[in-house]
């Protein structure tokens, strides 16, 4: 029988307060933490005391109050879990309890009985819903269970001008015609003209408003200077969106001259403003301007713009696989224009322009940077490949800093020499040559003549060899992520997301979908759930899979988006401290998910890691 007090007569425990304090008994009313609490029990298991073995039927839940308890699958640790946590549930759920659990160290829990357990589970659904949807891994469902609030957006009012406005000035002189104005707004497709003087500096501002006025009272002949506001309003570019809005709503107008060092710089307009304000109308907003832009420095503007509305796209709570299909496509169009512009007339029947990396796979994010290759027709190197790639550094995709970039000579070849690159990865599976095959096996056509990368795909599948497969398939379990809430925190300087949990679900689908001749499909949730449809993973592996692959992706895109709107430099690493309670125990979810895909690669590959490292 449990001990009452294994603190002794004099040191209780207030269980109350504590388990109060823990999602999901957070949710409760008072009654239903009455039924928790009616014959609450706790004790103390010393280290390397057996708490249940598996497959036996558990007689109550536990709460941990101290301590470190580990779950096994046979001799094989699964979980590490600590202080707040809860286990034994599965046996209430209709689970069989397929693990055991043993005390690491000397460990306090708090032992609600299975009977009282689940009285509370009937009665409240929230509180069943918590268990339910994170023991099936229904993620997005679990964090808006366990969630108090919903996720609110963070404002980026706080953006000087500089960074929103997307085209350069329309300007004239004073003494040009209202006709020839008009004109020119036209084929700006703008709806101001700034009126500057001969030092370029604004004197009035000539808009859609003023120019009804001159079809009541004027001429088309009539000069600029007789129907433009003046004084026009001005603000410094420096200034914030915020300082902007508040101007144009107390003065009452819709249009704004940013000036720098005194001269005009551009115009800020309440629809410019808007834009920020709905942040998914600005996607839409900027991708039609990629398409209509006719510079780099305009594809520059869109580049900036979509960086800031899609970091404030994501501090709503939006989902990666959503966002990143958004994102891919402005990124393409961005790619598309800049070509347009580099090569003028000329036609694009003699190559075709590849990306790989996150855009070969469509995974874009918002800190992301250029991995492109050049396939041609002919023996005459291309060129405009290194114009390509200085002009889309300066219009903000960076360069690589691999050298994965069509303006490097060796990823810039007709497709003979790409074909014979393919084979020679394949039958020499050095290290060098199987990272050149985790990088060129996610190329994707974006521009050009797509016969030739098809032409590309069917000779690479008579190349594959078993050898190199399983050589990809030990790449893929290299390394071991963090296990448990306990490894987690004990990793000081944060978990590497993209180390830890996405690259292993990226090259694991990446390896399968080569093995089972999926050529051509590069996004890696498009890849497991072709996996799924032939039998080569299961349905519950695929959900898993993609359940903690979008999850990981969520939480590095809304790190990167506090990086953009805090402008601090970019990395993949998260804290556990600055993670919140809910997304920390998802993400110790998600990692076991890929240390369970890890496994199922090792079993079906015969590989194992070269040195295990565990964070005890």
């Amino acid at each position: 029988m449990p001990s009452k007090d294994p603190l002794g007569e004099n040191e209780m425990i207030p269980p109350r307060e504590f388990i109060r304090s823990i999602s999901p008994f957070s949710f409760l009313s008072e009654e239903s933490l009455d039924i928790v609490l009616s014959e609450l029990e706790v004790e103390l298991f010393e280290k390397g005391e057996t708490i249940f073995e598996r497959n036996q039927m558990s007689e109550f839940v536990y709460v941990i109050f101290s301590g470190l308890i580990g779950l096994y699958d046979d001799e094989a640790v699964v979980d590490y879990l600590t202080k707040d946590e809860i286990f034994g549930i599965l046996t209430l759920l209709g689970r069989s309890m397929n693990v055991s659990a043993q005390a690491l160290e000397e460990s306090i829990c708090y032992l609600i009985p299975a009977g009282q357990f689940k009285a509370v589970l009937e009665k409240s659904e929230r509180f069943s819903d918590f268990f339910s949807t994170l023991i099936n891994r229904r993620f997005r469902s679990f964090k808006g269970i366990a969630s108090d609030r919903k996720i609110t957006e963070e404002a980026s009012f706080v953006l000087d001008l500089e960074k929103v406005l997307y085209k350069k000035p329309v300007t004239c002189a004073s003494d040009l015609t209202i006709s020839s104005a008009a004109q020119k707004m036209d084929s700006h497709a703008v709806s101001s003209i700034v009126v500057i003087d001969k030092n370029e500096k604004p004197i009035g501002i000539l808009t859609h408003k003023d120019l009804k006025k001159v079809l009541i009272r004027g001429d088309k002949f009539d000069q600029v200077c007789r129907f433009m506001s003046s004084p026009v309003r001005t603000i410094p570019v420096q200034a914030t969106i915020f300082e902007a809005f508040t101007q144009m709503i107390e003065v009452g107008i819709d249009h704004l001259v940013a000036t720098k060092n005194g001269k005009v710089f551009g115009v800020i307009t309440r629809k410019d403003i808007q834009i920020h304000l709905e942040p998914p109308f600005s996607i839409v907003k900027l991708f039609r301007k990629a398409h209509r832009a006719g510079s780099l420095d305009e594809l520059m503007s869109v580049m900036n713009g979509l960086k800031v509305s899609v970091a404030r796209i994501v501090m709503t709570g939006s989902n990666f696989f959503d966002l990143t299909k958004m994102l891919c496509s402005v990124h393409d169009a961005v790619v598309f224009k800049t070509l347009e512009i580099i090569l003028g007339d000329r036609e694009k029947n003699d190559f075709i322009w590849c990306h790989m990396g996150s855009s070969g796979r469509k995974e874009e994010i918002i800190a992301t940077d250029q991995d492109n290759a050049l396939i041609f027709i002919g023996e005459k190197l291309p060129a405009f490949a290194g114009e390509m790639t200085e002009a889309l550094d300066a219009i903000g995709l960076p360069k690589c800093r691999g050298g994965y970039m069509a303006s490097n000579s060796k990823w810039n070849q007709p497709l003979p020499v790409w074909q014979d690159y393919f084979r020679k990865w394949f039958a020499d599976p050095d290290p060098i040559h199987l990272r050149y095959l985790s990088v060129f096996l996610d190329m994707r056509p974006v521009s050009g003549n797509t016969a030739l990368y098809n032409e590309l795909l069917a000779s690479i599948g008579e190349t594959k060899t078993p050898e190199t497969v399983k050589l990809m398939a030990q790449d893929a379990i290299g390394i071991k992520p963090p296990l448990g809430i306990f490894g987690i925190m004990g990793l000081h300087q944060g978990v590497d997301l993209k180390t830890n949990g996405i690259y292993p679900i990226i090259n694991g689908a990446r390896v399968l979908a080569v093995d089972n001749g999926l050529w051509g499909v590069t996004n890696t949730r498009e890849r497991l759930e072709k996996l799924a449809s032939m039998g080569i993973i299961t349905e519950t592996m695929n959900h898993d899979l993609i359940e903690s692959y979008g999850f990981l992706q969520d939480l590095r895109l809304r790190h990167h988006a506090r990086v953009i709107l805090n402008q601090t430099p970019a990395d993949n690493i998260v804290a556990g401290k600055d993670v919140s309670k809910i997304d920390l125990l998802i993400l110790k979810e998600s990692l076991k998910i890929v240390i369970e895909f890890q496994k199922f690669l090792m079993m079906k590959y015969n590989v194992s890691r070269q040195l295990e490292i565990t964070p005890l």
